[in-house]
């Protein structure tokens, strides 16, 4: 008769995916600052002005501190999105009468995004401490739920209080956090729309000018109130966006936590 699968085996490979499978893989720094810099110097040269060595490297600096700043907040969503799920899969393990460790173990694979966790959880042995090992796990960014979790497993073992109420109280935490997230950011939708049409207004006017005959580019390029005139204008542009970013960051959960 087959035996069971002991809760501390390994699931399958195909649950132990790495968190970005199928991911493009990103430049790298090198690459990209390379790029810049060849595409700065071919604009200074062929335009013969130092204003794209002076607008370049701040445009491009901002804009790829913004996308990797984005990229930690969605990260960090993902990760308060599967303790979320974790905390649904333990409640229902609980409740269909499965032991807290087992139960655990059961749900922690539920989520390739806690892969890791789940390595450390299910190690040959079986006598991981669970209540330790999740405060540690809980400095990870988006994991925060994870000490209320680590303090809740302590008391049921302690003083049995019933894990599964518990449990509950923390996702219902965490779906009310959710829920006050994407209102706030359907609020701030509109915000942000209206800041970057703002930025992209000296872009129409430079193609306004254009189509009027004008000629900006030179006068952006090679005179003096021009050039200040691109500098302020750019500089003041950039301020705008990080300040606003900084804004929506203070809305949300340990805002200055992810940067």
């Amino acid at each position: 008769m087959t035996q069971p699968m002991p809760a501390t085996t390994l699931p399958p490979a195909r649950w132990r995916m790495p968190l970005h499978v199928g991911e493009v893989r990103r430049p790298s720094r090198n690459f990209l600052v390379t790029t810049v810099t060849l595409t700065t110097i071919f604009f200074t040269v062929g335009l013969r002005s130092p204003m794209p060595l002076l607008v370049l490297p701040p445009v491009v600096a901002v804009l790829a501190f913004r996308r990797s700043r984005q990229r930690r907040w969605a990260e960090y969503d993902a990760q308060r999105e599967a303790i979320t799920a974790l905390c649904t899969a333990l409640r229902a393990e609980l409740e269909a009468g499965l032991l807290p460790r087992t139960a655990f173990t059961s749900a922690v694979w539920s989520r390739p995004e806690l892969a890791d966790l789940a390595d450390e959880a299910c190690s040959p042995g079986g006598d991981v401490d669970l209540p330790k090992l999740l405060a540690s796990h809980a400095a990870h960014p988006g994991r925060r739920a994870l000490r209320a979790l680590s303090a809740c497993w302590y008391a049921s073992d302690r003083h049995g209080i019933a894990l599964a109420d518990a449990v509950s109280g923390i996702e219902e935490g965490l779906r009310a956090e959710s829920a006050r997230l994407r209102a706030t950011e359907v609020e701030l939708a509109g915000i942000r729309a209206t800041i970057l049409l703002l930025s992209a207004l000296p872009i129409f006017g430079f193609a306004l000018g254009l189509a009027l005959g004008a000629n900006p580019l030179d006068t952006l390029l090679h005179n003096t109130i021009g050039e200040l005139s691109l500098v302020i204008g750019v500089g003041l542009d950039l301020i705008g966006l990080l300040w606003t970013d900084h804004l929506v960051a203070t809305l949300r959960p340990e805002g200055q936590a992810v940067v």
